[in-house]
């Protein structure tokens, strides 16, 4: 039975062609189909601060524990070396809090830029070999803050938060702390922006 080339030839081609016209038809209508809108980021508690007392709480907590937290680092770093200078001794931090940058982003999350600068020139730092090593202190500054010691003012979008007692009479005579929160215009998250009062206040000059 001889094959008539001519026929398949023909059919081939009109195969081709009616392919390549639904591609371009699927082509202009996915370009024609309307972009579906992304849905805005929900917004985090601390967003939002200043809704619930206990939210304004626990960032005060958090951010009165973030020095604490960096000496426990560098207590923790079984890894870690020591160095020994003027009779301090300096702990190696873990690679999260190895430079300055890292620190200050890392007190950043809760403290304005010149608080969490402050924060860290007055941490007693050394850099060896390009990373930072800390003294832990020998003195430290507990610090209660309770929804039973704290009022929150919101005005403006801003919070004025005054802690009374927010340590033990043995410890200082001065126990009352103002915090003044704002909201950061780039992250939209609430950071202190000035923290008022004698006690603890060494570590924030």
């Amino acid at each position: 039975m001889k094959v008539n080339w001519k026929n398949w030839m023909f059919i081939l081609a009109l195969s081709l062609l009616v392919t390549g016209c639904m591609t371009q038809v699927k082509q202009e209508q996915a370009k024609n189909k309307p972009k579906t809108q992304s849905k805005p980021a929900k917004q985090s508690a601390i967003q939002k601060l200043g809704d619930n007392k206990m939210d304004v709480v626990l960032f005060l907590q958090q951010a009165e524990h973030q020095l604490e937290n960096v000496y426990y680092a560098a207590a923790d770093n079984a890894k870690g070396k020591s160095v020994s200078e003027d009779g301090l001794v300096f702990r190696e931090l873990p690679k999260r809090f190895d430079s300055k940058d890292k620190i200050t982003g890392y007190f950043g999350r809760f403290w304005s830029r010149p608080l969490a600068e402050a924060m860290y020139d007055h941490m007693t730092t050394k850099l060896v070999k390009e990373k930072v090593y800390v003294a832990i202190p020998r003195v430290d500054y507990p610090t209660l803050i309770s929804v039973r010691n704290t009022t929150v003012q919101k005005s403006n979008g801003e919070l004025s938060v005054t802690v009374e007692d927010v340590t033990n009479s043995s410890f200082a005579s001065d126990r009352t702390l103002r915090y003044r929160l704002v909201r950061d215009q780039k992250t939209k998250r609430f950071e202190i922006k000035s923290r008022m009062g004698a006690y603890g206040n060494e570590q924030f000059q």
